[in-house]
C-alpha cells in the first residue's frame, strides 16, 4: 500500500479488491491462453476468494494441472503468477492437487471452484 502525505490529509492506494465472480471470469475468459501459454489442463480457485472472505490484503489460491509431460514447471509455474499480477495487480499462490498435504487436501478440494 503506497501512502502520500500532503498537509492535511493522507491518501493511502490501495490495490482495488476483486470479486470471486471477477476473478473466475477473468480465469474463464483467458483460459485458452493459458493453456495454450502455460500447459494448463485444469484451472480452479479456492481459499478466501472461493470462500468470498477475501480482504484487500488477500491473494488469489489457484489450483493449478498441467499437461502431461510438461517440462520446465517451475518456470511456467512463475510465468503464471507474472501473468496474473500484471494483468490484475495482486499476488498468486498456485498448488498441484497432487502436493497438497493430507491435511488440508480435503477442505482445499471441497471449496475449489474449477473453471470450464
Amino acid at each position: 500500500m503506497e501512502e502520500y502525505y500532503t498537509e492535511k490529509l493522507i491518501i493511502k492506494f490501495v490495490p482495488a479488491m476483486y470479486t470471486q465472480k471477477q476473478i473466475l471470469t477473468f480465469i474463464s475468459k483467458n483460459k485458452p491462453m493459458l493453456q495454450k501459454e502455460f500447459h494448463i489442463s485444469k484451472i480452479g480457485m479456492f481459499g478466501s476468494y472461493a470462500r468470498k472472505e477475501q480482504t484487500g490484503n488477500s491473494d488469489i489460491d489457484l489450483i493449478v494441472e498441467f499437461e502431461e509431460n510438461t517440462n520446465n514447471l517451475f518456470d511456467i509455474k512463475i510465468g503464471l503468477k507474472n501473468f496474473f499480477r500484471e494483468k490484475l495487480n495482486i499476488e498468486v499462490d498456485i498448488c498441484r492437487e497432487k502436493y497438497i498435504k493430507a491435511r488440508y487436501k480435503n477442505r482445499i478440494l471441497n471449496e475449489a471452484i474449477y473453471v470450464d
